[in-house]
């Protein structure tokens, strides 16, 4: 169905599931709400979010920007701690550089003011590669519900499932005992369907979006230790560099792959300006 002023379309599940949580947040019980969203990387989970949060602001009043995405765990938190019913996007894809370790530290506070936070009725919508890889307090504790958005075909983005809070405990079970991703078994057409890029649409400009993200994450990896230096981020390096001017793909067909712009994607072709040991390593790779 056709939904708020931007006039795009999310699934009648998507609205009638949105429409619960704003009356739980803003209306009658007045708490606040945590919603999961999962997927690999250059699936649409940012994309998802941001159509969520939009409409969620459209419907409540509240304000939506780019200023309400997250990464960094210190200024989200203090957003948290010091404010009342925002729609607040925590995207994880940040940490990807951080170590296990550091992780799970920062899964560790998030936790402890979560704990606190009920009565300031934030919507929190909560952006990760997995859902259970997460502690099991984000998960069966404090969530809504999940939703986990993939591809048929591997390359085009754009399909979503929802899975109630009430099968979460059950899913993750499925995946700390035996090891087996809990998806499929736990689908249902009901909640099955598409969403649209919000990247096309005047929400959020998407440059704006990865200027702030590669900013946070270049600040996160200086924080914790993982520099310019390190081995992870030389490996990230040569990965961006060799994936950016990789022959066979356009530009925007290799940021649409990755959910990224192709101002990003001419930024990594410049890499070897600043080490120019990566284009003996791109010579080595087309060999």
């Amino acid at each position: 169905m056709i939904v708020t002023d931007k006039n795009y379309s999310l699934e009648k599940f998507v609205v009638h599931i949105l429409d619960l949580i704003i009356e739980r947040a803003c209306k009658k019980r007045k708490l606040d709400a945590l919603l999961l969203i999962d997927g690999d990387e250059g699936f649409g989970k940012t994309g998802l979010s941001i159509l969520i949060a939009y409409y969620i602001s459209f419907m409540s009043g509240r304000e939506f920007s780019l200023d309400n995405i997250y990464f960094e765990p210190e200024k989200f938190l203090h957003k948290v701690n010091n404010s009342k019913k925002q729609i607040l996007i925590w995207d994880e894809s940040a940490l990807g550089g951080l170590a296990s370790g550091w992780q799970n530290k920062i899964q560790q506070m998030m936790i402890q003011t979560l704990m606190t936070c009920r009565f300031r009725q934030h919507i929190i919508i909560f952006n990760c590669p997995k859902f259970y890889r997460l502690n099991q307090y984000f998960v069966t504790d404090r969530s809504v519900g999940l939703f986990h958005v993939y591809s048929r075909d591997g390359i085009k983005a754009g399909r979503l499932t929802f899975y109630k809070k009430d099968w979460l405990e059950g899913m993750l079970q499925l995946w700390s005992k035996k090891r087996l991703k809990p998806y499929k078994k736990y689908a249902h057409k009901m909640f099955r369907g598409s969403f649209v890029d919000a990247f096309n649409l005047d929400i959020i400009n998407e440059d704006d979006y990865d200027d702030k993200k590669t900013k946070a994450t270049s600040e996160l990896l200086e924080k914790f230790k993982v520099g310019k230096d390190s081995k992870t981020e030389q490996r990230m390096e040569k990965f961006r560099y060799i994936y950016a001017t990789m022959e066979g793909m356009t530009d925007k067909e290799k940021a649409d792959r990755l959910g990224i712009s192709t101002r990003t994607i001419s930024r990594w072709k410049e890499l070897n300006e600043k080490n120019p040991l990566l284009a003996t390593v791109k010579e080595t790779a087309d060999k």
